[in-house]
């Protein structure tokens, strides 16, 4: 491989070559196995970022996303997050939305999380490791993915599946985030 091609190459399939090249096997994909859960919804949403708020967007934006995504008329489960400000972001905004019967929370662990991921038929949220799940699961998703600091780390930390709508968004595309993401999410609901 060409020294360009390895900086475009996502983590995903740079661990898959080197699992070939060091122990001599082919099967090398993706393996996630949570603990099952009772299935609760058909979308699964992250708006978590770990503490980096440049992963983030706005509240409106959160909200319009939200807003689309129950217009569809299918459950949706949302994540608290590891509580804190991601907490209290997510009650605000559920309260916003008017506590609407269709959204149901996550409080719990990440693996209880990543077992309704696998689950769904669709998930959306920011750059974190739900996207992972979700693309090593074929699971369509949609990943909102700001604040990178150069455009390796993108290439490097997109999910990498073939049912993956990365909606990059930095400083000369900002406000078209939420029109993009929209249509994304359009596309990949498409697929489930």
């Amino acid at each position: 491989r060409r020294s360009s091609d390895l900086m475009e190459t996502p983590l995903p399939q740079l661990t898959a070559e080197w699992l070939r090249e060091v122990f001599d096997t082919e099967l090398t994909r993706p393996y996630v196995a949570p603990a099952p859960r009772e299935r609760i919804a058909d979308i699964t949403v992250s708006l978590g970022v770990g503490g980096n708020a440049n992963k983030r967007l706005d509240d409106e934006f959160e909200f319009e996303i939200l807003s689309a995504l129950l217009r569809q008329g299918r459950p949706i489960l949302l994540d608290r997050g590891a509580g804190g400000e991601e907490a209290s972001r997510v009650d605000a905004l559920v309260e916003r939305l008017g506590s609407p019967l269709l959204l149901h929370v996550h409080d719990g662990s990440y693996a209880s999380f990543a077992s309704h991921i696998v689950q769904s038929r669709l998930y959306v949220g920011y750059d974190s490791a739900g996207q992972h799940v979700a693309a090593a699961m074929g699971v369509p998703l949609v990943s909102v993915f700001t604040g990178h600091a150069c455009e390796r780390m993108l290439a490097r930390w997109r999910p990498d599946s073939n049912h993956s709508h990365v909606v990059t968004v930095d400083e000369t595309n900002r406000s078209t985030a939420l029109e993009r993401t929209l249509q994304a999410i359009e596309e990949a609901a498409a697929e489930a």
